[in-house]
């Protein structure tokens, strides 16, 4: 519970003057000294003893107002309990100790000497503040709650926020009817507030009675009916309680006596969307998305949830004009950038998308998301160039972010240069901890530059590490295979992994076929043409094309592998001996 006191403690608007003449009953003098400590000379043996203690008394109090002005509360504490010793039933001294206990969490005493404060001056609300404070602390809410009552009935000065503690009280007790009882009284006081009605409207919907509930949330809207939140939270009670019709006529209602609310407009657009009611969805969504009230991120969020719904029918104009309206009022921010990014994106138009997606690195590169997004992009155009630039670039903001290596690397493969992209890879693949799949991907990606760069020993090496740390990493599989079979090495671990893959992938042409020709090294004729004829089945693709018909033609089936052989010159991209297998109407061996 938040403690309100603005009691006696460092840094108080009472001055330490003031206190010492507090503790001492004296009246407060205008060109008071602060006292110098006794000197044991200047103490004669037939001084009044009445003098000598309240001289004492002085400079404890003010050696231990010392002390709490330098945050150092034991030894204002042993400052204190000196003065306590020689003035025990000082109510003032007493709450000074009090609290340090409190405050020291040495709860007991700390209540022991609160109650000698309460004793001498029951109606001191600081006091009695401090002590229903330990009770609570102590849990005795019941004497909390006792102490908080005796406040009021004794000093009707008493500030109001003590109310609210004590109404808190009663919920934490078990006593909801008692709280409200408060609540009440503190709006008489008062009037009515957004905290006290809001824990009503809370109270109420605990005890089922809805009714009540509403009618205090209309009672918040008609005291401050310029404040849409309090419309929208009526409307909310409404629809937790499936009456999301009722919750839709009320901000209507509420929308025609008091228009340009722009939290009760987003409030219901968001009700006309779950409702299926687009066109006034829209309409209500463009005057929210219009408006400086509204935050970003809320408008982010249900433009989101549009562009989902939407982007594949027949509101595309008024999406594009949502768009803008959050462009138009934050146009100094990213992410306005981004989402309409997003929205291009999703209506497949790319060349806007990436315009947005531009504008919205350049606003700011510090979001990983968007270089991701625009690196897609300029991947999918082929425009390597751009992407090596823009990767080196965002590689500025997020140089530990492995994917942006591996979209550098890719653009540089693409551009056969095979050098820049085995280090980029390899500086990427460097940075990938406690993520197999990654780590397997950048092996896989590595082991194709390295072949490509005809470090073969190299690539298949890495190959194998890519399998390890991916077992499923098909496409590793299916390339190292590949080409272990054109070099006709290791053809036994080839079959393995082969065998494997079309085992997962039973319908996947690429894997058939690649599966299919190591047999065919190995010379099992019969069993490659199984794999080899269900992957031309299945892929008109001139190198399977190809493969089937030399397969063919081993098994004897000659004039077929002719007319396959035929067929895959007619798809371009067979190997450069078709031509002399189809003159010479034979098999050539095209290994490397």
């Amino acid at each position: 519970m938040n403690n309100k006191i603005v009691g006696l403690k460092v840094g108080y608007s009472i001055s330490v003057l003031s206190l010492i003449f507090l503790l001492m009953g004296m009246g407060f003098v205008a060109e008071a000294q602060i006292p110098e400590p006794p000197q044991q000379e200047e103490v004669l043996p037939d001084a009044d003893p009445l003098k000598v203690d309240r001289f004492n008394v002085e400079f404890l109090i003010v050696e231990g107002m010392h002390y709490l002005a330098i945050d150092n509360p034991s030894k204002a504490l042993d400052s204190f309990m000196k003065a306590h010793q020689i003035m025990p039933d000082n109510p003032a001294l007493n709450y000074q100790i009090s609290k340090i206990l409190k405050e020291s969490e040495d709860t007991d005493q700390a209540l022991f000497y609160i109650s000698k404060a309460t004793d001498k001056e029951s109606n001191n609300y600081y006091y009695q503040v401090l002590k229903a404070e330990i009770h609570t602390d102590l849990g005795d809410l019941s004497s909390a709650i006792d102490t908080y009552e005796e406040i009021y009935e004794l000093n009707e000065e008493a500030p109001d926020d003590y109310l609210l503690e004590l109404a808190a009280l009663y919920l934490y007790n078990g006593n909801p009817n008692m709280a409200l009882k408060t609540y009440n009284r503190i709006e008489q006081r008062l009037g009515v507030l957004e905290e006290v009605s809001t824990q009503k409207q809370k109270i109420y919907l605990k005890q089922n009675k809805l009714k009540e509930a509403i009618a205090e949330g209309k009672r918040l809207v008609e005291a401050y009916p310029k404040v849409g939140d309090y419309a929208v939270s009526v409307s909310q009670i409404l629809v937790s309680n499936d009456k999301k019709s009722e919750a839709i006529e009320y901000l209507q209602e509420y929308l025609l006596e008091h228009p340009n609310q722009a939290v009760a407009e987003m409030e219901l657009a968001k009700l006309y969307r779950q409702t299926n009611e687009i066109d006034l969805a829209l309409k209500y969504f463009d005057k929210a998305f219009s408006s400086e009230e509204i935050t970003l991120e809320d408008k982010l969020n249900n433009f989101v949830a549009l562009i989902q719904k939407f982007s594949k029918g027949e509101n595309i104009s008024e999406l594009k004009k949502l768009g803008n309206n959050i462009l138009n009022v934050h146009s100094n921010d990213a992410n306005a950038y981004a989402a309409n990014g997003d929205l291009y994106f999703a209506l497949n138009e790319k060349d806007s998308a990436q315009f947005f997606y531009e504008k919205a690195v350049k606003i700011n590169g510090n979001n990983l998301q968007l270089w991701q997004n625009l690196l897609s992009l300029e991947m999918e155009n082929k425009n390597y160039q751009n992407v090596i630039e823009y990767a080196d670039e965002a590689i500025s903001y997020f140089p530990n972010q492995p994917v942006l290596y591996l979209y550098s690397g890719s653009a540089h493969f693409s551009l056969k240069d095979f050098k820049n992209a085995i280090m980029m890879w390899e500086q990427g693949k460097s940075i990938v901890y406690g993520n197999d799949r990654m780590k397997s991907s950048f092996a896989a990606q590595l082991a194709d530059a390295y072949h490509a760069d005809k470090q073969y020993e190299k690539a298949f090496a890495t190959y194998e590490e890519a399998i390890k740390a991916n077992p499923n990493n098909y496409f590793a599989i299916n390339n190292y295979t590949y080409y272990l079979s054109l070099k006709k090495k290791n053809l036994e671990r080839a079959k393995e992994l082969s065998t494997r893959m079309v085992k997962a992938n039973p319908d996947n042409a690429t894997f058939l076929d690649t599966h299919g020709w190591v047999l065919f090294q190995k010379e099992e004729y019969q069993e490659a043409l199984k794999f080899l004829e269900k992957a031309a089945e299945n892929q008109n693709s001139a190198t399977i094309i190809e493969h089937y018909a030399d397969a063919l033609f081993k098994v004897g089936q000659k004039e077929k592998a002719l007319e396959q052989w035929k067929k895959a010159k007619s798809l371009g991209g067979a190997s450069d001996l078709i031509d002399k297998k189809i003159a010479d109407k034979k098999y050539y061996d095209a290994s490397i």
